[in-house]
């Protein structure tokens, strides 16, 4: 006789089963990223190319889910069971030697190749559990309408545990735990939500059966009618503008706003957050509410990009651009949830959902750096909203009215710009808005619904947002010499002055962050400059050795600034990772070319072409190592940690200095290194530096920490004059296995 089993006991099991597989879902992900970032050269680029594979496996999951479910249980615990066990064999999630890159060509594929190998299997199992269990759920409560209907809760309840994974892992986990512990503890929590699986499907068979023995309460629902396409094409629609929104705000945020790390989080949390809300309850998504939010952020983030030196402060940018993500997801995922099907049609409910986050998230993280020469997916997301608006409201745009009315604003528009009427921007925009708003209620009064309105609004916002783009792009044109992107990130060389001015300089930005200035006239543009100056850490280190020829390593090219140090018969070898800096160094500056030093140039990651340097011809003996690869504000770890001090001093020649740049608004550098020094057997000093405001060179305020073995340097007069000793750190030193980035933070940045 068989054990009867309650619907409520299997429905919690089941909704356990997806808490657990969520939570693991979403701890993966940055745990696998962080392990394999250092091989990369802790590009941004490759957290893009993560959640792009984990998208592309998430469809790939929801696919099988989709085919599985209409399955009988016995074929679906036959062939999941499968799937569980062959997962459980690839165990642990840690990523094999065999994977390093060699640091050429384009990595992505190498990032995904290294990804699906490393954790393909565990992850496809876990991702195929929220809409599998939840087709069971559905089972359990067939003759029950009322509680199917709450099937989609278990969607926000899926949610909630990506949330809270994603808010533990930087607090909680990555401060206390070592890579290899997190990788093992998460192996074990697999094996954990496998049996969890198992046991659901499990209580699920034993009910059914027990159920099909008894007397059916209720005849079961009739079926739903399959969707039409005109339904699926709006839920991929609505999923692609969320992951496109998501993936575009997030690089906007951390590369031309404030490139502080961590700050990738508050994104996605938001991202999941309005899942969590839209599928939990109707209550929390209102039109009335969110429309006319979206409609009143969407321009003003189309406008900010377009003002000069980025006019709001650091916190409200942010907030600006956190509040109108929350406003674009909201829509999207609310309006996915209005149109949620019957909850036995749900598998391809989830399968168009992961169709379009796949979808956009190939588009936003693998087609944009190939296709555009800047992050132009970040006004097309914004405009997508406006025109989803009119396309949900057609049916109540009656006769040409709509249409007349935008063509008089559009018209109004248009003539004012080119009758040349003078009136400031400002003003300008205002009476468009104006005209714009009259023409929306002039609409919504003749449809008697304010959503019509609201429809022609949003094809306002959205030419709104097209008008902001194309007149900064016109703008910035003028000063902009040059423009282009790839995996590493969008950069542009901006030119200021004629040419034959002798104040004429050039600057290559990365997003808001210079990576080097060079005065044109021929004189000033042999001055070492920006953060290089005589007077910064690196100028003394390589002023140290006197007029002896020397050896110095450079760790990040910038536009080849320190090339202006070397003279008749040094060597000067840079490391740098993205080969399109290569090329604009050479194209638009001279640093390199006019340096009487040979100069050398190695692409790929600094690392990793040290290390087998090492291998294939021993230590390099450089005489200075500056190491210099960061990314504005955020920082390669694998760049800081005891096993690159090690190795960097290895490269060292007798009485050889290590100069890390660390000029950093958001991390407080100058212990971490201290730190690193103790352990290593070398003595600090930090070097902080401001220029002269004359300077002719166009120098900059930095700080540096020197680090050496030879006492008569750190002892010497240039740094009794320039440097200072460094407050001991109680942290633990970083490594590749562990590193707390968070004890560095500055949370008043300066």
């Amino acid at each position: 006789m068989s054990v009867p089993v309650s619907s409520a006991r299997a429905a919690g099991l089941c909704a356990a089963t997806i808490f657990v597989s969520a939570f693991l879902l979403f701890l993966v992900q940055p745990m696998v990223g962080r392990q394999i970032l250092p091989w990369f050269g802790g590009s941004a680029a490759v957290w893009t190319l993560c959640l792009v594979f984990f998208q592309l496996l998430l469809l790939a999951g929801y696919f099988y889910a989709e085919r599985l479910a209409r399955r009988p249980l016995r074929t679906q615990a036959a062939v999941h069971a499968l799937l569980l066990l062959a997962a459980c064999a690839t165990l642990p999630v840690i990523p094999g030697a065999a994977w390093r890159p060699d640091g050429q060509g384009d990595p992505s594929l190498g990032v995904l190749a290294v990804l699906a190998a490393t954790v393909g299997l565990p992850y496809l199992a876990v991702c195929t559990t929220g809409p599998l269990v939840q087709s069971w759920v559905a089972r359990l409560h067939a003759h029950d309408a009322q509680r199917r209907a709450r099937v989609y809760r278990l969607f926000a309840l899926s949610n909630l545990a990506a949330l809270a994974a994603l808010v533990a892992y930087p607090f909680a986990i990555e401060p206390v735990f070592a890579l290899r512990t997190q990788a093992l503890a998460w192996s074990a929590g697999f094996v954990l939500f496998a049996l969890l699986a198992l046991g659901s499907l499990w209580a699920v068979a034993r009910w059914q059966r027990c159920a099909g023995e008894a007397p059916a309460a209720a005849p079961a629902a009739r079926p739903a009618a399959p969707p039409g396409w005109r339904d699926q094409l709006l839920w991929l629609l609505l999923s692609a503008l969320g992951t496109v929104a998501l993936l575009a705000v997030s690089a906007f945020i951390t590369q031309d706003i404030a490139s502080v790390p961590l700050l990738w989080i508050l994104p996605l949390a938001l991202y999941l957050l309005s899942f969590v809300l839209c599928f939990d309850s109707e209550r929390w998504y209102r039109r009335a509410v969110f429309w006319p939010a979206v409609l009143l952020l969407v321009p003003v983030m189309g406008w900010y990009p377009t003002t000069a030196q980025r006019a709001l402060p650091i916190a409200a940018a942010v907030g600006l651009y956190a509040l109108g993500l929350f406003a674009v997801c909201m829509f999207a995922h609310g309006e996915l949830a209005r149109a949620k099907p019957a909850p036995e049609r749900l598998t391809r409910f989830y399968l168009m959902v992961a169709l379009g986050g796949a979808i956009g998230g190939l588009f936003a993280g693998v087609a944009a750096p190939h296709l555009f020469d800047g992050y132009w997916e970040l006004p097309l997301c914004l405009a997508l909203p406006g025109l989803l608006m009119l396309w949900l409201t057609r049916g109540q745009q009656r006769g040409p009215w709509p249409w007349f009315a935008f063509g008089v604003v559009a018209g109004f528009a248009a003539w004012l710009r080119l009758a040349s009427v003078a009136v400031s921007s400002g003003v300008y925009h205002a009476m468009v808005a104006a005209l714009a708003l009259v023409a929306v209620a002039y609409t919504a009064r003749r449809a008697r619904s304010w959503s019509a309105g609201a429809g022609l609004m949003g094809a306002f916002a959205a030419a709104a947002v097209a008008w902001f783009t194309l007149s900064n792009l016109r703008e910035t044109d003028g000063r902009t010499a040059l423009r282009v992107r790839n995996f590493y990130g969008a950069l542009r060389v901006e030119q200021f002055g004629a040419t034959d001015s002798p104040t004429a300089s050039r600057r290559l930005m990365h997003g808001v962050i210079s990576h080097g200035e060079q005065r044109l006239g021929a004189v000033a543009r042999r001055l070492p400059s920006t953060y290089y100056g005589p007077g910064s850490g690196a100028g003394l280190a390589i002023a140290a050795r006197g007029t002896q020829p020397q050896r110095v390593a450079v760790i990040g090219l910038g536009v080849g600034t320190l090339a202006a140090y070397g003279r008749p018969g040094d060597t000067y070898r840079f490391y740098e990772i993205n080969p399109l800096v290569m090329a604009v160094a050479r194209s638009h500056f001279s640093y390199l070319a006019d340096s009487p030093a040979t100069i050398e140039i190695a692409q790929g990651d600094a690392r990793l072409l040290l290390q087998r340097e090492l291998e294939a011809r021993g230590p390099q003996g450089f005489d200075v190592i500056v190491v210099d690869a960061f990314s504005g504000d955020s920082i390669p770890m694998h760049l800081m940690t005891r096993e690159a001090l090690a190795l960097y001093a290895r490269h060292l020649a007798p009485g050889g200095v290590v100069a890390f740049h660390i000029s950093n608004r958001h991390l407080a550098l100058a212990p971490v290194v201290r730190r690193l020094a103790d352990t290593a057997g070398l003595q600090a000093r930090r070097v902080h530096h401001v220029p002269d405001a004359d300077s002719p060179a166009l120098e900059h305020t930095s700080e540096y920490v020197l680090l050496s073995r030879d006492a008569g340097f750190i002892e010497g007069a240039a740094m009794r004059e320039h440097g200072e000793p460094i407050e001991a750190s109680a942290a633990a030193p970083w490594s590749d296995d562990h590193a707390n980035l968070l004890a560095a933070m500055r949370w008043t940045p300066r």
